[in-house]
């Protein structure tokens, strides 16, 4: 079972569904024009710089410079405990990350939040992109890219949109496989791990909900 050090289980907790009240309630502020850009102070810096942070939720995200995850939620200092990879994709080191996220600082959510006309996406459903060390991004899409050509019966850049739907919960099942740690969480209630897509264009975050076989997922050795 995962379970907390005496410290950080003192922290108040907050349910997943809240969490992800937050996060949506932050973001149709960011939309609408309303932001309260909430938690920005020096006194917030300085209050998390002696106490701590205590982020709500820990978000694997891509490293596009349009995606700013506190402006587009509407958080602030200490809210969010981000992993930001090009693709959005689980390696050891963010596996690692999130993990610590969820277990040592206690975010009752894990959000994989991909987005519109992602660019490592598009590589990968047009084969672009194979140079250096970006070959391993490529190859860690592929699987979401096979499930999307499949599905549709096409190729190239036209499924990269569905694809990067597909990566989303690719990367769900990537977690859920390789961490017995957040297999333990979702089991116990102590998280809930959704999938989210952030359109650029116009600023909405779809919320997609959970892995649709996450409960089989979870049940993996």
């Amino acid at each position: 079972m995962v379970t907390l050090s005496a410290s950080e289980s003192t922290v108040p907790k907050i349910a997943p569904l809240e969490a992800l009240k937050m996060l949506t309630d932050g973001n149709a502020r960011f939309v609408t024009g309303t932001r309260s850009y909430p938690r920005e102070s020096l006194d917030r810096i300085k209050e998390t710089a002696m106490n701590g942070q205590r982020p709500f939720v820990t978000m694997l995200s891509c490293s596009d410079s349009r995606v700013p995850l506190h402006i587009i939620f509407d958080q602030g200092v200490g809210d969010i405990f981000s992993i930001c990879v090009a693709g959005n994709l689980v390696g050891e080191q963010g596996l690692g990350s999130i993990e610590y996220g969820v277990v040592h600082l206690g975010t009752p959510l894990c959000v994989v939040l991909g987005h519109t006309k992602c660019g490592a996406v598009i590589a990968a459903c047009t084969g672009g992109a194979n140079e250096g060390s970006i070959t391993s991004l490529m190859q860690a899409i592929r699987p979401a890219v096979q499930r999307t050509e499949a599905e549709t019966g096409r190729t190239g850049k036209e499924i990269a949109e569905s694809c990067a739907r597909h990566n989303i919960f690719y990367q769900i099942e990537v977690l859920c496989k390789r961490s017995a740690m957040l297999r333990e969480a979702v089991q116990s209630g102590q998280i809930l791990i959704v999938g989210a897509m952030y359109d650029i264009e116009n600023g909405t975050v779809e919320m997609l909900g959970q892995h649709p076989n996450i409960e089989e997922l979870i049940q993996e050795k």
